[in-house]
């Protein structure tokens, strides 16, 4: 039903990965950081070239659909020089993918940029054709050349629809990562999630290796994914969960949304994200398109309290923390949860 805005999704993707991954190689070699947003986070060249690609692409494919990014081109517009090397960086992209130039839009100039940037001012909600896009999620990992990704959903009426990941960083293996790294994962709902190498020409779905979640293991031989930065969700409430459901295995710490990739293909059954302030609500583009790769991978998203996540509530989600997890063991971490926090989180201000 989706297979038009699969692959513009799978196309645009790509091409923002591989840019991304050429500025976060160079980045890591002589260990410099970003430029510095009000809260702190660092931003990138590769935020706002790969906003503006995968932006200006949806935009002329689909001229009605509505886009909520993360950046804003007022830094660009007071900065020619950092615009010049947006631009710079684009044109490098184009050029290396111009196999795929004639099914996505170019950008040729500054202007054009900035104008794709701004198309992502949507507000979200829960009427029409809404995209979420994170265009590198995991900042951290990405300035460190560790795991970031490039995230993309198609979002109807407050109902997640496609989900496109790109993983330049990510094993093929977490067991063994002397076999390779890079990964696309794509999920479509209805049609299930897959994956194939980010680096390779893209494949209809049909033709790559669908993925599954596995929902067969117990508490004491699952695996769990957690975040790497501990100011991004409570380290010392995970412990505690892990504690009382007794799961044995140390947890694999990934920065961005590979954590759900690493699950939906069966590297690890079990995501814990427990909030670190009881005010703070997740933006949407952090979990739209790994939210729909675990659903149709057989798994369960939700939030702390078991409640699915409500993708029509605007930019941001109206829940606390994120719990991702194969179908047998969902439902009990959810009950750990409970006993340690109440079940309406009345305690959950003394683990934070």
């Amino acid at each position: 039903m989706f297979s038009r805005e699969v692959k513009l999704a799978q196309l645009a993707v790509k091409r923002a990965s591989l840019l991304t991954k050429r500025i976060s190689d160079e980045i890591a070699a002589r260990t410099v950081g970003g430029i510095s947003k009000s809260d702190d986070s660092p931003v990138t060249v590769g935020d706002f070239a790969a906003q503006s690609i995968i932006i200006n692409s949806i935009k002329k494919a689909f001229p009605n659909d509505e886009v909520v990014g993360e950046e804003d081109s007022a830094m660009l517009k007071k900065d020619p020089k950092l615009a010049e090397k947006v631009l710079e960086e684009i044109k490098w992209v184009q050029e290396q993918d111009k196999a795929n130039n004639g099914s996505l839009s170019l950008l040729n100039s500054v202007d054009e940029v900035c104008d794709a940037i701004d198309g992502g001012s949507s507000e979200g909600g829960r009427q029409g054709r809404i995209w979420a896009l994170d265009p590198i999620d995991g900042t951290k990992g990405f300035l460190r050349g560790d795991q970031f990704a490039v995230c993309l959903a198609l979002i109807v009426d407050g109902v997640v629809k496609v989900g496109v990941i790109g993983c330049p960083n990510l094993p093929f293996d977490l067991q063994n990562k002397s076999k390779g790294k890079g990964g696309l994962f794509t999920a479509a709902e209805g049609v299930g999630s897959y994956y194939q190498n980010l680096f390779e020409e893209i494949l209809p779905l049909e033709s790559s290796k669908r993925i599954t979640m596995n929902n067969s293991l117990s508490f004491d031989t699952c695996r769990v994914c957690e975040g790497v930065e501990k100011g991004h969700s409570s380290h010392g409430l995970q412990g505690l969960i892990k504690e009382k459901l007794q799961i044995k295995s140390k947890s694999a710490n990934l920065d961005s949304q590979a954590k759900y990739c690493a699950l939906s293909r069966g590297d690890a059954e079990i995501y814990l994200r427990l909030p670190k302030d009881v005010n703070y609500r997740e933006k949407i583009w952090d979990h739209a398109a790994g939210n729909i790769l675990i659903k149709e991978s057989g798994g369960i998203v939700s939030d702390i309290y078991g409640n699915q996540l409500d993708f029509g509530n605007g930019r941001e989600l109206n829940s606390q923390g994120i719990i991702a997890a194969s179908k047998n063991l969902h439902s009990d971490i959810i009950t750990a949860v409970k006993s340690i926090i109440g079940d309406r989180g009345q305690d959950l201000e003394k683990y934070i």
